[in-house]
């Protein structure tokens, strides 16, 4: 990866037009202030200002990175590239990342994702070959797994199942894991009043989940609150990939139904 002086090569290029810090500074609209902070390095154009500098010079915002126009080879350097321009962890940057996935899906898929305006479909695009699965929809939820994933699942990954399933079966159960899910360290009242349990039932639940390893039942720093509880780390991710899949299913009505023969992903048993 070639290095990034951003600083150095708006001075180069200021000097190079004969261009002053202040005729720079009204050309973009901004003070001579904040252009002398970029040339000391002190801070960094946002985001919408690097391509009106890129405009102004008449280069590209790599010239602006890189001090020379980059030819790309590699497609991971473009995604990069375009997500982390976002700030990180960003709704915008979620949703630049899902657009990037649904081209992904679009490209091995050949088009059944998208409507005839070109955008994404709501309702979830499924397929599935002897190469691997995807799965996506504009709502929100993607999957693109290979053949290869599926052929490390064996009899670990069955026990695993086994410890999450034989408690989320029960429904209460799965209701107050839903609800823990949504809400980061919700209390015994929160949670009461979001499912409408009466104590009996609630307390029964939780008891389970605790006893299972699936939630943890922690002291708040806050007396009000008494205690909270969470989805273990072990299993947080799990379930909230699970209950996303079984959302997509139960959104696309009829479901979305795999088309794997027998023997196509080979399974370690």
């Amino acid at each position: 990866m070639k290095e990034i002086n951003i600083s150095k090569n708006i001075i180069d290029l200021r000097k190079q037009k004969g261009v002053t810090q202040e005729q720079l500074a009204v050309g973009l609209n901004i003070s001579p202030q904040a252009v002398s902070k970029w040339e000391t390095n002190t801070s960094q154009p946002d985001t919408q200002t690097l391509p009106l500098i890129a405009d102004f010079f008449g280069v590209s915002i790599d010239y602006l990175f890189y001090g020379q126009d980059i030819s790309y080879d590699d497609i991971y350097e473009k995604v990069f590239k375009k997500v982390s321009a976002h700030e990180q962890m960003s709704k915008s940057s979620y949703e630049d990342a899902l657009k990037i996935s649904g081209y992904a899906h679009h490209g091995i898929s050949r088009g059944n994702l998208r409507d005839g305006s070109g955008k994404l479909y709501d309702k979830p695009s499924h397929i599935s070959d002897q190469n691997g699965v995807s799965l996506m929809s504009a709502k929100g939820y993607g999957a693109i797994i290979t053949r290869a994933f599926f052929e490390n699942i064996n009899r670990d990954t069955a026990d695993l199942a086994a410890d999450m399933f034989s408690v989320l079966s029960v429904k209460d159960c799965l209701l107050v894991s839903m609800a823990i899910v949504s809400m980061s360290d919700i209390s015994y009242n929160e949670l009461k009043d979001k499912l409408g349990f009466d104590d009996e039932s609630l307390r029964k639940a939780l008891d389970r989940l605790i006893e299972s390893n699936l939630v943890a039942e922690n002291k708040s720093k806050h007396k009000s609150l008494g205690f909270t509880y969470e989805i273990k780390d072990m299993y947080h991710t799990c379930l909230c990939i699970l209950l996303a899949t079984i959302e997509m299913q139960r959104f696309s009505l009829k479901g979305i139904s795999c088309c794997m023969g027998y023997g196509d992903y080979p399974i370690d048993l």
